[in-house]
């Protein structure tokens, strides 16, 4: 049997909550036309993300920080500061240890999940996906409405 894409999988129970806005989506590719086209995209889908591309791992931490997103598409394949440091350096600071992360990787589910610790990922996509598919993880990652109390 060939290789065939993968369906995108969430790995938590962890969601953004985005009440009452739209998401802040960060995407960290060092792919620069990829990473700006897909920044592009998730900004006009029904998302309505606000969305920010950045070109590396070294810039994922810095970004997250100042800019202070909901969700974080972090590339795995990436020169000096792969996904896998870049997810734990998130992961390690107060600053950002709560953002949603999704590994979006050319890389198969299994390559990540064997290099990567449970609490670094909240969930996968693997590239080449229509995007559909992505914009659909993106949408059961992020919490839009509050929760009734118990007994409502």
């Amino acid at each position: 049997m060939g290789s065939h894409t993968a369906p995108p999988l969430r790995w938590t129970s962890r969601s953004a909550n985005v009440i009452g806005r739209n998401p802040r989506i960060l995407v960290v590719d060092d792919y620069v036309h990829g990473a700006d086209a897909l920044a592009t995209y998730l900004e006009v889908s029904r998302l309505s993300a606000r969305a920010l591309a950045v070109y590396g791992g070294t810039a994922a931490l810095a970004a997250a920080i100042d800019w202070k997103p909901d969700i974080v598409l972090l590339d795995i394949s990436m020169p000096e500061v792969d996904g896998f440091a870049a997810a734990k350096a998130l992961r390690g600071d107060d600053r950002t240890s709560s953002l949603i992360i999704v590994a979006l990787t050319a890389h198969d589910r299994r390559y990540v999940e064997d290099r990567a610790s449970e609490e670094d990922f909240d969930g996968y996509c693997q590239k080449g996906l229509m995007l559909e598919p992505l914009i659909d993880l993106l949408s059961d990652l992020t919490r839009t409405t509050a929760e009734p109390a118990n007994g409502e």
